[in-house]
């Protein structure tokens, strides 16, 4: 199972709140020193350091240590790096087909020393970007970490959680194929952790794919745009009536724990008037822990009676993909097996069997799936959805998040 980087984001204000709080203490200690004739004990200035998800079920939010000299996000570069045009000479580029477009400098290695993400932009059709991060970056020669070429109409950026993340056109998607260059919509995002620069994949489902998208989003909605997103149950119910997944009407959504604007975690369940539909229990999470405005994002998707138990939540997979798991059989048929790629299109399907012909059995297939993607891994879905007896819409559904190569 493929190990991604995440910590949980600290709000601003809270930040402050305990960064007060430790200049309190020091002066409290500061004080005591004093007056026994000692000397104070200095105090690190607390900052997030980037410690490995332990998997699980592939939680948005996790605990973060504290190290001094490590914050998230972008931070400022040092004077002598920060112009794009030093970078012209160590990349190098060439005068009239490219040239430095970025510099932007982070903790990218999990240690107290900035690294920089550069990207460079070619002239022509397609703007393809290519990425690079190096280490050691106010030396003469800096040590490049990482490099991500050929990104058509490519973009990167620093995450809040020192992870890389890139964005491109996949020309061959559903959402891109047969279009003209003017008209291509930028629809493939990839994130790699901190260190290792290994490929990972983001814990959501909905509405975003991505920490790419869930990054993009959260900016929106902090400008007032799709606010629905800051409530767990609308995240729910366009979850259930989206036609990509659930295509469901008339939708119920209701709280069963969590959800508040304190809360960094609810389990909703959403159900619809449909006969012989069951209810799905969400598992939704604000974006990098995020209780002072932070977005809901689903991050798991239940139903009783059915699960899948392989491939594991956030696995990286290879087609042919066995999928196993547990259903209710009806006739030997438990439902449909389906792999969902970066746009949410089915690349990949098969019946699930159950191995007795009636009422709770197990089930193993194999699904073969044709990715549009060639050059690297992308973020995924599997699907479990049991077929609904009297008609309409599926009738239940367990969701996992994978990584596809």
């Amino acid at each position: 199972m493929q190990a991604s980087v995440e910590t949980r984001f600290i709000p601003p204000a809270y930040r402050r709140l305990r960064v007060g709080n430790i200049l309190l203490l020091s002066l409290a200690l500061l004080l005591a020193a004093c007056s026994s004739g000692g000397s104070a004990a200095s105090t690190p200035t607390p900052s997030a350091r980037v410690t490995p998800a332990t998997g699980g079920n592939g939680s948005i939010t996790t605990t973060t240590s504290v190290t001094p000299g490590i914050s998230l996000g972008p931070q400022p570069c040092p004077n002598a790096v920060k112009v794009p045009a030093h970078w012209d000479q160590i990349i190098p580029t060439q005068p009239n087909v490219n040239k430095v477009e970025s510099v932007t400098c982070g903790y990218l290695t999990g240690t107290a020393n900035l690294q920089a993400l550069i990207t460079v932009r070619y002239n022509g059709t397609g703007a393809v970007l290519d990425v690079y991060v190096y280490t050691h970056i106010e030396s003469p020669s800096p040590t490049q970490l990482f490099k991500l070429q050929n990104l058509y109409k490519g973009d990167a950026r620093i995450s809040q959680y020192n992870t890389v993340m890139t964005a491109e056109v996949d020309q061959n998607s559903s959402v891109n194929k047969g279009k003209s260059n003017a008209a291509f919509t930028q629809d493939l995002f990839r994130e790699f952790n901190t260190g290792s620069f290994a490929p990972v994949s983001f814990p959501g489902i909905y509405p975003d794919m991505t920490r790419f998208q869930a990054e993009t989003d959260q900016g929106q909605v902090n400008t007032g745009q799709d606010t629905w997103k800051l409530s767990a149950t609308q995240v729910a119910a366009h979850f259930a009536t989206d036609a990509t997944l659930l295509n469901w009407s008339n939708v119920k959504a209701s709280v069963t724990s969590g959800g508040g604007s304190g809360d960094a975690e609810a389990v909703v369940n959403i159900s619809t008037s449909a006969p012989g539909t069951r209810t799905v229990a969400l598992t939704i999470q604000r974006l990098e822990g995020n209780t002072n405005g932070g977005i809901w994002e689903i991050v798991g998707v239940a139903s009783a009676g059915m699960s899948i138990s392989a491939p594991q939540n956030r696995d990286i997979l290879t087609s042919p993909v066995t999928v196993s798991g547990t259903g209710t059989a009806f006739e030997g048929s438990i439902g449909n097996v389906t792999i969902l790629d970066h746009t949410y299109t089915n690349i990949g399907h098969a019946s699930a069997k159950g191995a007795s012909g009636n009422g709770a059995t197990t089930f193993s297939v194999s699904v073969a799936y044709t990715s549009t993607f060639k050059t690297g891994m992308q973020d995924g879905i599997v699907i479990l959805d049991a077929a609904n007896n009297a008609g309409g819409p599926v009738s239940a559904v367990v969701m996992e998040k994978e990584l596809l190569s």
